[in-house]
């Protein structure tokens, strides 16, 4: 996203009436449907929120399934201040052939999710359909990792932000056109690579479902009320962004999907299975309990408040006396190098940070682990001293990664004439300086940590990770988070497995 228009742009939507899952539209392509169902190719609209962000694709709120494999996942470096509450989780389908209809344009054409050189679509996004939903209210336990299976859920929207090659389309840009998300989603059921919270040989799928479509969805909805013609927008669409009441999003009227069992063992019983609530959860659930796992469907009703559904499932056979490996996962402690990863205009005061941990699919917000990282400092050590507990099936590998932000954007603080709320799970910022708005609208990436073992047992051990700025993906290549102006070796994270 432009930064420069991260602080305008809009709120929030109003409940309507579920609509049931649309049979497939025609796949889209060319340059110039994006323009047809309502994008305007002007950042300056679009940065005074008199121009959507994100807009329906063939101008039709229906809600979109898609499966697939999820690649790169991670909190976002920055999104736009009055457009969030919470930092974005961003992930990246590589599509089942049945939803590959979802992704814009082809890659003879090398447009739109296909486009190969666009700066501003890392990576990660090439010829994969992104997804989105504000880490404040995808619960930890439903955050895919990389490698999972997913079933997802949402809108499917063009992101008007980006329709040339470059970020902020300006200079020697190619037209290349705007990409296709789900964004937001409104369900996500994940199936675990590697199962980490298994008592025994099982499957894990964790399930969360909620009709709190964030502020994106407002801005969604009434760019379809408040279009004058394909090009223009009236008076009341930013208004219309800001009602609280519209960010509310309609709920399919059901939600089915699979939960796989592990492979049977010779001479194991009969499938049974076991599940988990986190936290509050509404709505019913069936489940069908088949020859190789469960086809379960949720129903949750919609209301004009906020609704939720989050629960595991965890799928097993009897008498399979296999049991995974156990680990203890002790964070000891954050070593910060450099607390400002980008250091051209000095922070008047020390800044705060904010990192996410994951082993396999377990996720941690480490500032919910220690209030050392609200004020950092360059040499300072954070101790931490919290240990979880982890499983690791027979024959599967253990991932472990950080990465996270310096928290630079404005918040809680009135900035080039509008207010810049704070955005979790960043606290306030109210003395940033930066005589270049595009450099003050942005947060820092503190680089990544991304080790891999081959092995529960090869993961034991005493270990000191340094952060990069740039890191290899499984089946993706080199990621870089942030910005590409940030400094290696910020951090560094030292971390004990232990057998549990």
């Amino acid at each position: 996203m432009n930064p420069l228009r991260h602080l305008f742009v809009g709120l929030v939507v109003l409940a309507v009436a579920a609509p049931a899952i649309a049979k497939n539209p025609p796949h889209p392509s060319g340059l110039k449907q994006p323009v047809k169902d309502g994008c305007v190719r002007s950042d300056f609209p679009i940065g005074l929120n008199q121009a959507p962000e994100w807009v329906y694709v063939y101008r039709n709120s229906a809600i979109r399934q898609a499966t697939g494999v999820v690649r790169v996942t991670h909190e976002a470096v920055d999104d736009a201040i009055l457009q969030h509450e919470s930092y974005d989780f961003n992930a990246n389908l590589v599509p089942d052939r049945a939803s590959r209809y979802l992704m814009a344009g082809s890659p003879s054409s090398d447009t739109n999710n296909f486009a190969g050189d666009r700066a501003g679509n890392d990576k990660e996004e090439f010829r994969r359909l992104h997804f989105e939903w504000e880490s404040g209210t995808l619960p930890l336990f439903a955050w895919p990792a990389d490698g999972d299976r997913a079933a997802v859920w949402g809108s499917w929207i063009w992101d008007c932000g980006h329709w040339t090659n470059v970020e902020n389309n300006s200079g020697e840009a190619k037209l290349t056109g705007e990409h296709t998300e789900l964004h937001p989603i409104n369900a996500i059921a994940v199936t675990r690579k590697a199962p980490h919270a298994a008592k025994g040989n099982e499957s894990q799928t964790d399930v969360f479902i909620s009709n709190d479509g964030t502020i994106a969805r407002a801005v969604e909805k009434c760019a379809g009320s408040h279009t004058k013609d394909y090009a223009h927008y009236d008076s009341g669409f930013g208004a219309c962004t800001q009602k609280k009441a519209n960010k509310i999003q309609p709920l399919s009227k059901s939600y089915k999907f699979f939960v796989p069992a592990p492979a049977k063992p010779k001479g194991a019983g009969k499938l049974r299975y076991r599940t988990v609530k986190h936290g509050s959860s509404s709505g019913s659930q069936k489940v069908h309990v088949g020859a190789r796992g469960l086809n379960v469907t949720v129903t949750l009703k919609n209301s004009n408040h906020v609704v939720r559904y989050a629960k595991s499932f965890f799928v097993s056979w009897a008498k399979d006396a296999s049991k995974p490996a156990a680990l203890k996962v002790t964070i000891k402690s954050i070593l910060i190098k450099q607390a400002d990863p980008n250091p051209e205009q000095p922070d008047p005061t020390p800044p705060s940070w904010a990192l996410t941990m994951r082993v396999n699919g377990a996720w941690w917000l480490l500032n919910d682990l220690t209030s050392g990282l609200k004020s950092v400092t360059d040499n300072k050590v954070i101790e931490v001293n919290r240990s979880f507990k982890v499983t690791v099936p027979k024959g599967r590998s253990v991932t472990v990664q950080v990465d996270g932000k310096e928290c630079d954007e404005p918040a809680g603080t009135i900035t080039l004439g509008l207010f810049a709320r704070i955005l979790k799970p960043c606290g306030p910022n109210t003395d940033e300086q930066n005589p270049d708005p595009l450099r003050l609208l942005m947060n820092d990436a503190t680089g990544i940590i991304l080790d891999t073992y081959k092995s529960a047992q090869a993961a034991i051990g005493d270990h000191l990770a340094t952060a990069a700025q740039t890191r290899t993906f499984p089946a993706t290549g080199a990621v870089t988070f942030g910005h590409g102006l940030e400094a290696d070796a910020t951090y560094q994270v030292r971390y004990v497995i232990a057998r549990g």
